[in-house]
């Protein structure tokens, strides 16, 4: 950031650039590694350090169940990002264009990454992993050729992390959506890999309970560890210090010329009336906030002009009705107190 007098002084295009990268800039934000995206990391982490040499056959997987917007995605996206980063450290041999095994090149491909489609079939879990993987199919190639080519290429290419998002819009409570996870559960037995589920309100759903027989219940649940994903909490003094920190580090970010450290700290009670405790509410509203301010030329995120951001329907109807309730408690206490 240069000095605020210099900024004023440049041209209106030269500011314009500049604004438009600070504007890219707040549109990015920061990933903060709150308490609970550590603990998950932790454990996803010493999951796949427990899986690495484990004998053929399933392996231990992962569950991250929760609400919706409680950062379940970006969890495990960051976590996928830091695991290859930690590879490329380790191995930087096996990123090189011409890495052979075997007298074969090989696309090193350690983590894959699928987000699940509504009412996908098998066939469309085979194929979306080929997606990934770059691979060529041929015309007419049936759900079983695709599946076998698809195991070939993930043992290859070294697979050892999958990640499959928003498990919840499989259907697993109907005959089609069982086939599914037992596709899931196949290609997970033959791969030697690590698998991480997210999704909404799993715990309840076929993923565990697969129908009615507790055969297929006890092998899902049982090659599977569920943690539960929650929005951040309001009713103790660590609840709201995490909450605050998390808010402190956001703020940490901003490019803004008159934004002073703390406005928004001192705002965090505020904040999470608007966002409901949800990590992805706060930081679209922070994020559409900071672009605001530059906007307008106000160069601080205040209360004023966060009241004039909209974000998620969810989040703002919550708020009013919060409003509401306690405009009502403060009209009872104070009939109470003229009574």
């Amino acid at each position: 950031m240069p000095p605020y007098q210099r900024y004023l002084r440049l041209t209106e295009e030269e500011r314009e650039d500049f604004n438009d990268d600070r504007d890219a800039f707040h549109s990015a934000l920061v990933i903060v590694d709150t308490a609970q995206v550590r603990r998950l990391h932790y454990l996803m982490k010493r999951r796949v350090k427990a899986n690495a040499r484990r004998a053929a056959g399933a392996r231990a997987g992962i569950v991250l169940d929760g609400p919706p917007t409680v950062g379940k995605s970006t969890t495990v996206k960051l976590f996928a990002a830091r695991h290859e980063i930690h590879l490329r450290r380790r191995h930087p041999e096996r990123f090189e264009d011409r890495y052979e095994i075997g007298g074969l090149l090989i696309d090193y491909t350690p983590v894959v990454y699928l987000s699940i489609p509504a009412r996908a079939t098998p066939k469309d879990l085979s194929v979306l992993l080929a997606d990934y993987l770059g691979m060529v199919l041929p015309r007419g190639a049936t759900q079983t050729d695709i599946t076998n080519q698809v195991l070939s290429v993930l043992a290859d290419v070294g697979t050892e992390l999958v990640i499959i998002d928003d498990v919840h819009f499989l259907d697993l409570s109907a005959k089609e959506g069982r086939v599914v996870n037992d596709h899931l559960k196949y290609i997970a037995n033959k791969t030697a890999a690590t698998f991480v589920y997210t999704g909404v309100d799993l715990k309840k759903s076929g993923l565990f309970l697969e129908g009615q027989a507790t055969s297929r219940a006890t092998q899902t649940s049982g090659r599977n560890t569920r943690h539960a994903v929650t929005k951040f909490g309001c009713n103790t003094d660590a609840d709201k210090t995490e909450w605050a920190q998390t808010v402190k580090a956001l703020e940490g970010s901003l490019v803004l010329f008159r934004h002073k450290p703390g406005q928004l700290v001192k705002l965090s009670p505020y904040l999470y009336d608007r966002t409901d405790g949800s990590i992805c509410a706060l930081t679209d509203l922070l994020r559409e906030s900071a672009i605001e301010a530059v906007m307008s030329e106000e160069e601080a995120i205040t209360r004023k002009l966060l009241d004039r951001v909209e974000i998620s329907e969810y989040a703002e109807v919550t708020y009013q009705s919060l409003l509401k309730q306690r405009r009502k408690t403060a009209s009872a206490r104070s009939k109470k107190v003229a009574g």
